[in-house]
C-alpha cells in the first residue's frame, strides 16, 4: 500500500541494462557438443571405463550409512595379482593404493559377502 503523495515506483534500470543481460540460448547446442564429445571420448578409450578408474565396492562404516556401499580408494597389489595374472593382457585402468592397512580379499569379489 502506497502511502502519502510520491511517485508510484517503478523498475530503476540503467541506461543501457540490455548490454548487461546474460541469455542461454546456447545451451541446447552446448548441450549437444557435450553428448557428442562423450561418445567420441568413450570410443577412443573404448576397453577402460569413461567414468576414470575401476574402484572397489566398500562398505560404510558409521551407523548412519553402514546399510550402504561406496568406491573404496583403491585395490591393494595383492588384489590385483590375485585376479590378474601376469600372464593376461591388462587393458583396464584400476585404481591401486600401496599404503593399505590391511588388505581385504573379500573385496575383489563384491558378490562375497564374508
Amino acid at each position: 500500500m502506497v502511502k502519502h503523495n510520491n511517485v508510484i515506483p517503478n523498475g530503476r534500470f540503467k541506461k543501457h541494462w540490455q548490454n548487461y543481460v546474460k541469455t542461454w540460448f546456447n545451451q541446447p547446442a552446448r548441450k549437444q557438443r557435450r553428448r557428442i564429445a562423450r561418445q567420441k571420448r568413450a570410443v577412443k578409450i573404448f576397453p577402460r571405463p569413461t567414468a576414470g578408474t575401476l574402484r572397489p565396492i566398500v562398505q560404510c562404516q558409521t551407523r548412519k550409512y553402514n546399510m550402504k556401499s561406496r568406491a573404496g580408494r583403491g585395490f591393494t597389489l595383492e588384489e590385483l595379482k590375485l585376479v590378474f595374472p601376469r600372464s593376461l593382457p591388462q587393458p583396464l585402468a584400476f585404481q591401486w593404493i600401496t599404503a593399505a592397512r590391511t588388505a581385504h580379499l573379500r573385496v575383489c569379489s563384491p558378490m562375497s559377502r564374508g
